[in-house]
């Protein structure tokens, strides 16, 4: 019988444009500091943290390949921590020569269990990165989880498609940036919703290039209800979850996955 209790904690950081070795150490610190002591099952950061998110021309310059040295630098972090492990990361595929914004789920042992690579690219990330193919979703001990990246939870078919395909929590590792306060915190109260599951947030905070980073790092649930956000001198959101609630609620009270009429539905890209 699975594990239906799930510790989560998301952080929020500021990262160094550039500095690969400097934003690893940020994210151990911030294991080490504020993640070690509540024993999460589940951990989540920031897109791009590795790298920071203004590079523009140069994110092909700083992408890596996955596995490679800053994969296996943030496995020796989730087997620390002895949790599961998202982070964002600016990939390389050297096969294609193509780069990704992509997210990376490493198993408490180190082990990398998969990538998820972007979908809806947001303004220049389109100039430079490939769009990802589609939403994969992936095992775990507690059963199935998804990954979007920052501007997919502003689709309502990203989450959607992960929640079809039986993940039960969402993790949305983003950099999202200030005047988007109140859209996102609607965005991710949204999609727990009308998709009846868990949604983990972790944002960026700090300044780039004249960017703001607002931070807010939550956990939803599908009742609508923020368990935990993160402040300016809190660095991570914490909650221990229950996943018998969504199996509770999705039947009766909170049926759309059922009830859906996908022949009734014809979407196309509309052309501004």
């Amino acid at each position: 019988m699975r594990q239906m209790k799930v510790k989560i904690v998301v952080a929020q950081m500021d990262c160094k444009l550039g500095d690969v070795r400097a934003n690893i150490r940020a994210i151990q610190g911030i294991a080490r500091k504020s993640m070690m002591k509540l024993k999460p099952d589940i951990a989540c950061f920031p897109e791009l943290a590795t790298t920071g998110y203004s590079l523009n021309r140069r994110w092909k310059k700083y992408a890596e390949e996955i596995p490679g040295e800053t994969t296996h630098q943030l496995s020796s972090i989730a087997v620390e921590l002895g949790s599961y492990f998202i982070c964002g990361v600016d990939e390389l595929d050297s096969k294609s020569d193509k780069i990704f914004d992509s997210a990376i789920l490493i198993s408490p042992g180190g082990k990398l269990l998969g990538v998820y690579r972007k979908v809806h690219l947001w303004n220049r990330e389109r100039e430079f990165f490939t769009h990802g193919p589609g939403f994969p979703v992936f095992e775990t001990k507690f059963g199935k989880i998804g990954m979007g990246i920052c501007y997919d939870v502003e689709f309502p078919e990203a989450a959607r498609s992960l929640a079809s395909a039986g993940a039960e929590i969402l993790f949305f590792p983003s950099a999202q940036m200030s005047p988007m306060e109140r859209h996102v915190e609607t965005y991710a109260l949204s999609r727990a919703a009308e998709n009846c599951c868990f949604l983990a947030f972790s944002n960026r905070v700090g300044i780039e290039s004249g960017t703001h980073f607002f931070g807010r790092s939550e956990i939803v649930s599908p009742e609508c209800k923020i368990l935990d956000k993160t402040s300016s001198n809190r660095p991570v959101a914490f909650a221990e979850i229950d996943l018998s609630v969504s199996c509770k609620l999705r039947p009766k009270k909170m049926p759309y996955l059922t009830q859906l009429v996908p022949a009734a539905y014809k979407i196309e890209n509309i052309r501004a």
